[in-house]
């Protein structure tokens, strides 16, 4: 039977069902109308075999991903508009039961919406690489696989959002989410371990833009989310360690005068607020600013307003931890 009968098969199925039930039921309107709302939810559980990714009416799907007892898909809806366009992603059990679901709005021809590839090369596939891409891995140490979904965040802050997903044996939930990173999924993310806790840590790069340049000259921010009570949460403040060794990592390179621009002059100032050091990193600011006068001209940028703009991201950054 084609693809095409067989759904046909399935509505007058669920028609049926939904018929019966009503002579049973005696059904009221609004019953009725909240049983109608979930119809998609049925054919979602009952559009595919075992194992397989089912097929959403009205969508087309674009991407699967296999996630061991899981299965995923991003589906786009069809027909497709010419710029901008609505996603869904789902998760489906090994029965084809959708577990869990995220609607978004993004390019139509590019979609951003991925899993973060284990496998691969900062969470983006290596094609290169034999053995195929590996979508969910334990970040936690806890025997439960967990996968993160880059998303676009739809213009908030900049691009991406990163959202930790954690694989029960049952049942799949939220134990993380990291907004506002720059570019697309997971480039201003790290994955990494930085101590001797158990599981992984997340390094998040945000961009933080003064009135001193325009978006390459802006500061690079950190912000450190760890486990910490059953989910990933910003601890940024129990990293001095890993903060400084940044902050020496990167006067090295200011030490190289060929390696000297605003973006680092900015994101050392911030480094200094990170462990801190707020008025140290505002002082070596005032001191290195000289060096980029002719920089601040061509923008057009007075620079006792620059310096007054990176003082309050200064403060702020010493003050309150990244959201």
């Amino acid at each position: 039977m084609e693809k095409g009968e067989s759904l046909i098969s399935i509505a007058i199925t669920a028609l049926l069902v939904l018929v019966a039930l009503a002579v049973q039921r005696r059904w009221s309107s609004a019953t009725f109308k909240n049983m109608a709302a979930s119809a998609e939810t049925f054919v979602l559980t009952t559009a595919g075999l075992r194992g397989q990714i089912p097929s959403i009416a009205g969508f087309e799907k674009v991407r699967t991903f296999y996630l061991g007892r899981y299965r995923a898909a991003l589906y786009r809806k069809a027909p497709a508009p010419l710029v901008f366009a609505s996603y869904r992603f789902v998760i489906y059990d090994l029965t084809g039961k959708p577990i869990f679901k995220v609607n978004t709005l993004e390019a139509t021809t590019t979609p951003w919406t991925t899993l973060y590839d284990f496998a691969g090369r900062h969470g983006r596939p290596d094609l290169k690489r034999p053995g195929g891409p590996l979508y969910s891995r334990d970040l936690t140490v806890d025997g439960k696989p967990d996968a993160i979904l880059g998303q676009y965040s739809g213009g908030d802050h900049c691009c991406t959002t990163a959202t930790v997903i954690e694989l029960d044996k049952t049942s799949v939930k939220i134990v993380g989410q990291i907004g506002n990173l720059d570019g697309l999924p997971f480039e201003g993310l790290d994955l990494v371990r930085l101590d001797r806790r158990p599981g992984y840590q997340f390094v998040a790069h945000r961009p933080y833009r003064t009135v001193c340049g325009q978006h390459v000259d802006d500061a690079d921010v950190l912000a450190v989310y760890a486990w910490q009570n059953g989910k990933f949460t910003d601890q940024t403040a129990s990293f001095h360690a890993y903060l400084n060794r940044v902050l020496q990592r990167n006067l090295a390179l200011w030490r190289r005068e060929k390696s000297r621009s605003l973006h680092l002059l900015q994101t050392l100032a911030t480094n200094y607020a990170e462990i801190g050091q707020p008025d140290t990193g505002r002082q070596f600011f005032e001191q290195n600013l000289p060096l980029f006068s002719d920089t601040l001209r061509t923008y057009g940028v007075d620079q006792r307003a620059c310096q007054a703009d990176l003082a309050e991201l200064v403060q702020s950054v010493a003050l309150t931890p990244s959201q």
